[in-house]
């Protein structure tokens, strides 16, 4: 989720660890007790807890017990040298990803330097050492670990609070229907009483109360299934359809008005690809390029075109356009450009959208100028079959 998304009034809540405050680990390896000592003097300005081993075995029992953020590793030792130590090193789970810079004072000949490489080494330093280059080195790697700590802090708070957000949407729409149940009942009992006392400007009344419940429950199920997006995800195999007969099937289920005629892309029988995410993507464009028209018939086109690495799907309507600065705000939740007593849908359907493509890390835009119709083009990754799909539905645009 970018920053930018972020509501301010959740910011204080994501407790963000100052750089300053993550104190890494480095772990220097030597033999020679007096190069351990200086090599600590070196590094002691760059404000981390430094753990020292003279042995491969001490080093290897200390990486037990803590991470590090670096590790400086001396290539001559007697019993396990250098190489066998990083080798035993990058078989613990804590030390992936852990750059070893190795010291050495042996042959500068390339195949120690490649072996080490080959190894997984990020470095290789020779002796005598220059203080200014080893701790300018150092203290990359330390601002790299400080980054990523906070980096990590940061996604375990969003997933913290996008859960909470789940239960909490989950409350709104279990909790909640109850009472709106309660009340449609109590509207049909009254209706069932009075009978045919009932007065025409009454029943009037009495059926819009059934339709603002009804749309009452679809906003509520609506902000469940958003709040879902993303995390309840399939784990069954990706159910692969050719992009032709996808829309077909959309079609299919959301019956166009009459009058309005689809053209599909012969192009789009070629693609095959995973039916669950995109299958609701083009439910809800499709059907928007519909209820937004603002004539009794049309055309809509949709079509593909391929990318090295992508396709660009468009949906192309002739209807009546959208003002260019409503073109951002229509992907917002509860968004609709008609009164919210003539929109039939409750204005999460260009949301869900867009969620379920920021998911998969694609975008949608939007290009549009009244009275001359809309176009919706969205990016799609070609490996897309290999990721898990986001939980599909026919919520309406």
């Amino acid at each position: 989720m970018p920053m930018q998304d972020l509501n301010p009034a959740f910011l204080p809540a994501l407790a963000q660890k100052n750089l300053k405050d993550i104190k890494p680990n480095i772990l220097i390896v030597d033999d020679r007790k007096e190069n351990l000592l200086a090599t600590e003097k070196v590094l002691k300005p760059l404000d981390a807890n430094i753990h020292k081993a003279t042995s491969g075995n001490e080093a290897l029992s200390l990486i037990l017990r803590h991470n590090f953020a670096v590790v400086l590793l001396d290539v001559q030792m007697p019993e396990m040298d250098g190489f066998e130590t990083a080798s035993l090193m990058m078989e613990h789970d804590s030390m992936h990803g852990v750059p070893i810079i190795f010291v050495t004072a042996i042959s500068k000949e390339e195949k120690y330097a490649s072996r080490a490489a080959e190894i997984g080494a990020v470095d290789y330093i020779f002796k005598p050492i220059n203080s200014d280059i080893l701790r300018s080195k150092v203290r990359v790697y330390l601002e790299i670990y400080r980054q990523r700590a906070q980096i990590m802090d940061l996604n375990n708070t969003l997933r913290q609070s996008n859960e909470e957000l789940e239960r909490f949407a989950f409350i709104c729409s279990h909790d909640l229907k109850s009472p709106l149940r309660a009340i449609d009942n109590i509207a049909q009992w009254l209706e069932e009483d009075i009978g045919e006392s009932l007065t025409e400007s009454s029943r009037r009344h009495m059926d819009e109360l059934h339709k603002r419940i009804k749309r009452m429950e679809k906003l509520l199920d609506d902000t469940l299934e958003y709040a879902r997006i993303g995390h309840d995800q399939n784990q069954n195999k990706p159910d692969i359809i050719d992009a032709y007969t996808l829309i077909q099937d959309v079609l299919a289920l959301s019956a166009p008005p009459t009058g309005f005629k689809v053209e599909i892309g012969k192009t789009m029988a070629d693609l095959r690809v995973n039916r669950l995410p995109l299958q609701q993507i083009f439910y809800n464009l499709i059907n928007n390029a519909f209820k937004h028209h603002g004539g009794e018939s049309g055309v809509i086109k949709v079509d593909v075109a391929e990318m090295p690495d992508r396709y660009v799907f468009g949906i192309k309507d002739d209807g009546v356009g959208i003002p260019e600065e409503y073109h951002q705000k229509i992907f917002e939740m509860f968004q609709t450009l008609k009164p919210r007593d003539r929109s039939e849908g409750s204005g999460m359907g260009l949301a869900f959208v867009k969620k379920i493509l920021m998911n998969y890390g694609c975008e949608i835009t939007v290009d549009s100028k009244p009275g001359e119709g809309t176009i919706f083009r969205f990016a799609w990754p070609k490996n897309e079959v290999n990721k898990p799909a986001p939980m599909a539905s026919k919520s309406a645009a």
